[in-house]
């Protein structure tokens, strides 16, 4: 179960589905201690982000300073990093998924 929430979790914020506070704290957890887990989510939330409209994606990959072809895995990898470092707070998940570009938000995804 735990598995099923981290691999969508991740997608989940990138693509506006907000977590409740548990599951964001069980799905940190987690991540932490699963890198076989963290590889799984990753590649679920490419395969996700991939899917998005071009002009989505290009706007991403401008925010990241990366080629649009490159920016859902970076973005993903980013979001990750930030989950599992404890640098991403559950507000940042909330503010991710309701498109609001915070500061906090902006330094996660340029990985700052």
């Amino acid at each position: 179960m735990r598995a099923t929430i981290a691999i969508t979790l991740i997608a989940g914020l990138l693509a506006g589905c907000a977590p409740t506070q548990q599951e964001y704290q069980a799905t940190v957890t987690a991540l932490q201690g699963s890198p076989r887990l963290r590889t799984e989510a990753l590649n679920n939330c490419v395969q996700r982000l991939s899917r998005l409209d071009k002009s989505t994606l290009h706007d991403g990959a401008v925010l990241m300073n990366v080629s649009d072809k490159d920016a859902p895995r970076v973005g993903c990898a980013r979001m990750q990093k930030a989950l599992v470092s404890g640098r991403a707070t559950y507000q940042d998940a909330v503010d991710i998924t309701n498109n609001r570009m915070t500061p906090r938000v902006i330094k996660i995804f340029r990985d700052r």
